[in-house]
């Protein structure tokens, strides 16, 4: 099972850019549009019907915005230690949620400053983080040599 993950794993490593140029700017448009997100209105009919559906949504865009930073920044700083990287990615997580729900409290019709959906993104950014971490990553290293 574990053979067929890791040949899984280094297939996809295989068919991704190598450039952190090319991760910058996805998690550039990731940023942007997080920034219209929550300058809009939502109105998710089947949002209430699903218990904490909000905080679920948080968790999955994070953990994308966390594995586009952790991407980026681990290939343009080979010599970042693995843990600088891991607190950088989920400092840097962590402000923009906390950036987000700060902007959410000045548009009309959200309630902002929800101090579960700012945990939500900072835990979505940290998982996104450690599943580029111990499973791509040093991937996409191997291809390089």
């Amino acid at each position: 099972m574990s053979i067929k993950l890791s040949a899984t794993l280094d297939f996809i490593a295989a068919r991704l850019p190598e450039r952190c140029a090319a991760y910058f700017f996805l998690f550039g448009c990731w940023f942007i549009i997080l920034w219209l997100l929550s300058s809009g209105n939502p109105s998710l009919k089947h949002a209430n019907q699903i218990p904490h559906f909000d905080k679920i949504a948080h968790f999955i865009y994070f953990f994308i915005g966390g594995a586009l930073l952790t991407t980026a920044c681990g290939l343009k700083w080979h010599g970042l230690s693995r843990m600088k990287l891991f607190f950088l990615v989920v400092f840097v997580c962590s402000l923009i949620g906390r950036l987000d729900e700060y902007h959410q409290g000045f548009v009309p019709g959200r309630t902002g400053n929800d101090t579960g959906d700012w945990l939500a993104d900072t835990v979505g950014g940290l998982s996104g983080c450690l599943t580029i971490l111990g499973c791509l990553l040093s991937r996409f290293s191997n291809k390089n040599t």
